[in-house]
């Protein structure tokens, strides 16, 4: 290899010098570069996928808050609020896990597994039936599973 590197002028060394540099460059680019900007146009739309997904979480996190009142037809005939969920959890097909009152007239509903539907639903047939709006919520999704499980506080009659 030497010996035909040798045998050639000066002006063929340099022109194949500037060849492998411009080879070099090419490849520079289409191994590392082109592939660095397809993983970021990638990225940018999963960012936006994930931000129309946040927002329409907040829109159905909005839709199913109030204000923690209860319609003026329901104030007279709505059972508490804990014979009321586990009425909506019966008719829904929500398992509560576990009911915890707390001070101020509030109570905090725990959902360990249940699919958004469902989930949804008890929410909705609390609203409608009931006229019980949740004062906090915190939804999550379980890891490995297409369920969720969620913190419920209301406020209200809790007796």
């Amino acid at each position: 290899m030497m010996k035909i590197w040798n045998n050639l002028t000066s002006r063929e060394q340099i022109s194949l010098m500037i060849l492998a540099l411009f080879i070099g460059l090419f490849l520079a680019y289409v191994l590392l570069v082109i592939p660095l900007f397809e993983k970021r146009e990638q990225s940018l739309i999963a960012l936006n996928d994930e931000k129309a997904r946040y927002q329409r979480i907040m829109q159905m996190a909005k839709s199913t808050q109030g204000t923690n009142e209860k319609n003026s037809l329901n104030d007279l005939t709505s059972p508490p609020i804990r014979e009321a969920a586990t009425a909506a959890s019966r008719q829904s097909g929500v398992a509560i896990s576990r009911i915890q009152p707390e001070a101020d007239n509030k109570v905090t509903f725990w959902i360990d597994k249940a699919g958004t539907q469902a989930i949804m639903n008890w929410l909705v047939l609390l609203k409608t039936q009931y006229g019980y709006n949740p004062s906090k919520v915190t939804i999550q999704k379980n890891t490995g599973e297409e369920s969720l499980r969620g913190q419920f506080e209301f406020e209200g009659d809790i007796s």
